[in-house]
């Protein structure tokens, strides 16, 4: 819609705000109101007049009647939203049957005043003309009210529906960003947990190598704070992180752990979710480690699958066996929350075994959601 404002003022007048009565003068209805109904009249006032001109083959009479019935019939609509759809409840049995009441009327009204213009201007009416039928503006009048309320009333239902379906809307999309701060700041919680673990390990029989993961964290966890009000960030700065989380882990197990890392430079670009590929990497050295391999080299690649997806494999040696005690992978499962939020059946997340091998395979397509 491409006025919405101007539409829900016209729906919910109770809606109005103090500065828009004070530029209106606070005693007359929004000026999207006068718009619309002065719209709705003038188009009346043509349909009238030609449907005159055809019944009534006379122009003084047509257009004497249409000068003066229809802004007649202006005024009577517009204080008919003035003084009571402006100011009704949420009644829809009475506000109908007072529509229909005031239709009426408002027929009856508009018969008096063509009856007497008609007396008293053109007494001369042939008896056989349709204008001579005292009932014909009653009917045509009524006719023409009630398809203005049932209009209007169309109008106030569609834009409520339409307020309301954007209200919900708008709250889910408030709450999905809430959960994907939430999950965010999961991780690093997470992560700092396993690191520190690490570090206090290195302490008693390497307090060298425990100092310089010290530091390794400290410069990784500026590297998420300096990102933390970003929802995304290129796919490159993402495999950067990647590699600082891995030379933190280098440092505990002393080249038993290597990883390389091969990027399709059409992809470096890509924005992704920050952290999505480090839970898949923490899960490949964390499970890769208790294989019998004397050196976990972990695979990392990221290229094109196709012109609108990205596809990420992270390899490591090792089974797909769990055991028993294991806890529920955390990272894990919120790296699968995440992509639910900001890739809605848009991405696909797999484990497999492939030889020896395990093999973390992510395919992202399009955009990310509330990036």
């Amino acid at each position: 819609m491409n006025r919405p404002a101007e539409i829900r003022t016209l729906a919910q007048p109770h809606a109005i705000s103090a500065g828009d009565e004070a530029a209106d003068g606070g005693s007359t209805p929004p000026v999207s109101f006068w718009r619309a109904n002065l719209t709705a009249w003038i188009f009346i006032a043509f349909f009238g007049l030609a449907s005159r001109l055809a019944a009534f083959s006379d122009v003084a009479l047509a257009v004497t009647l249409t000068l003066v019935l229809e802004p007649i019939g202006f005024v009577l609509t517009a204080a008919a939203y003035k003084f009571y759809l402006e100011r009704t409840g949420d009644r829809r049995a009475v506000v109908a049957a007072w529509a229909l009441a005031c239709s009426v009327s408002g027929g009856l009204l508009q018969m008096v005043i063509a009856n007497a213009l008609k007396d008293g201007l053109f007494p001369s009416i042939p008896d056989g003309n349709i204008a001579a039928n005292d009932a014909v503006p009653a009917v045509f009048y009524t006719a023409v009210f009630l398809g203005w309320s049932l209009a209007y009333f169309w109008i106030q239902a569609d834009v409520d529906a339409r307020s309301e379906r954007m209200q919900r809307s708008e709250a889910q999309a408030v709450a999905t960003r809430a959960e994907l701060q939430r999950l965010r700041l999961q991780l690093d919680p997470h992560f700092l947990f396993n690191a520190l673990n690490t570090v206090a390990a290195e302490i008693p029989e390497n307090p060298e190598s425990a100092l310089e993961m010290t530091h390794r964290i400290a410069a990784y966890l500026r590297y998420s704070l300096d990102q933390q009000t970003r929802p995304v960030c290129p796919l490159s700065d993402e495999i950067e992180a990647v590699r600082a989380f891995v030379r933190i882990q280098e440092l505990r197990f002393e080249g038993r752990l290597r990883c390389s890392v091969e990027m399709d430079p059409a992809v470096r670009a890509v924005p992704v979710p920050h952290l999505v590929v480090q839970g898949l990497v923490e899960n490949a050295v964390k499970h890769g480690l208790r294989s019998s391999v004397a050196t976990l080299d972990i695979r990392v690649t990221a290229r094109r699958a196709d012109e609108d997806a990205v596809l990420i494999e992270v390899v490591n040696p090792g089974w797909l066996i769990p055991r028993a005690g294991d806890r529920p992978a955390v990272g894990l499962a919120n790296t699968r929350r995440r992509l639910e939020l900001h890739y809605p059946s848009r991405h696909a997340l797999s484990l497999v075994q492939d030889g020896d091998a395990v093999v973390a395979r992510l395919l992202l397509r399009g955009d990310a959601c509330f990036a």
